[in-house]
């Protein structure tokens, strides 16, 4: 089994005289610095000014523009998005590191494609939450915790490793559990778990609902909008995907675990498909297919958005959570 390190396994005092910089005060950001704050580690923000720098200063932390707190610290937690990551650490990051200084990245995306090169004389580590950011601190509030991957991809100090489970267990994750992995492993399975297509299967199982003579309105309840999903989902994490079966109805079981199969050659058919994905993600090419299409202005990307939120459905789904009084993230 792989290697999993709770809280006995990690020790706060290999922090005590660091000071730890966190880049980017968005949703990680802000949740995992305020845990490790809590958990007595020195903690400074480097933001450019916007709104999270406003909000980081409301916090109570120390605030300055990017490269003069990276300057400021040993240990420099990168959670800027994947995309802008690189620019970010050129300009800001890369000029004041200096030797045995830490980078600390939340996903492997950008070490894995070589689009970041971090020099040798540095700890380069991964400490990736398996979690939102609003649960990152809402978790470790509760005493729960939450899960993360970890890894070290270098160890100049001979110590990334303490280092790495000492800053697990400040942001709370030890408490649930930091589990052995490497970049190249998050960056498969976060990818991978985006691009398998769950949105548009939902979608397509409303569609033929409808097709069939359902609402609209029954069909979005049944699959996601009643919220009984996520108490299923929970039920997935505390006491497994097959194991939970019993808490539903023996004609839900049956239809589950019988009915719902595939065929031999649509399981194998399904396999390849998937395959397909995982190959894709690891030889680079969808890296390089992502890279194009930001640098041509994200013309694919907008077409296909503009196209999701003008389908029936979403368009249902709108007049519903009107009706229902739910939040929406339209502009």
């Amino acid at each position: 089994m792989v290697k999993i390190y709770f809280d006995a396994d990690a020790d706060l005092e290999h922090l005590r005289d660091k000071m730890t910089c966190i880049v980017g005060f968005g949703n990680q950001g802000r949740s995992q610095a305020l845990n490790l704050r809590d958990s007595d580690v020195n903690v400074i923000v480097g933001s450019r000014s916007d709104s999270s720098y406003e909000q980081a200063e409301k916090d109570g932390f120390d605030v300055s523009g990017v490269s003069e707190a990276a300057s400021r610290a040993n240990i420099i937690f990168l959670l800027v998005p994947d995309e802008v990551m690189p620019a970010v650490y050129a300009e800001s990051i890369a000029p004041v590191l200096q030797p045995d200084n830490m980078l600390v990245f939340a996903s492997g995306y950008n070490i894995t494609f070589g689009l970041i090169e971090p020099p040798p004389d540095i700890d380069v580590v991964l400490i990736a939450p398996r979690m939102i950011g609003s649960g990152v601190r809402e978790s470790f509030l509760s005493g729960e915790g939450f899960p993360s991957l970890i890894a070290v991809e270098q160890d100049a100090t001979q110590l990334a490793l303490e280092y790495t489970l000492a800053l697990s267990k400040g942001i709370g994750s030890t408490r649930m559990g930091a589990i052995a992995s490497s970049f190249l492993e998050e960056t498969t399975v976060d990818l991978f778990a985006e691009q398998v297509g769950t949105l548009y299967a939902i979608r397509r199982y409303c569609e033929v609902l409808v097709e069939a003579g359902c609402s609209p309105e029954a069909a979005m309840l049944e699959f996601y909008a009643s919220g009984e999903s996520i108490a299923t989902a929970r039920a997935y994490r505390d006491i497994g995907l097959w194991d939970q079966l019993p808490l539903h109805s023996r004609t839900s079981q049956y239809g589950q675990e019988v009915t719902s199969r595939l065929s031999r050659q649509e399981e194998e058919e399904e396999r390849r498909r998937l395959r397909t994905i995982i190959d894709r993600i690891q030889d680079g090419t969808f890296a390089k297919e992502w890279m194009l299409e930001q640098q041509s202005g994200f013309p694919v990307f907008n077409r296909i958005r503009d196209r999701n939120m003008k389908h029936p459905i979403r368009l249902a789904e709108r007049e519903l959570y009107a009706v229902l009084d739910r939040a929406s993230t339209e502009n």
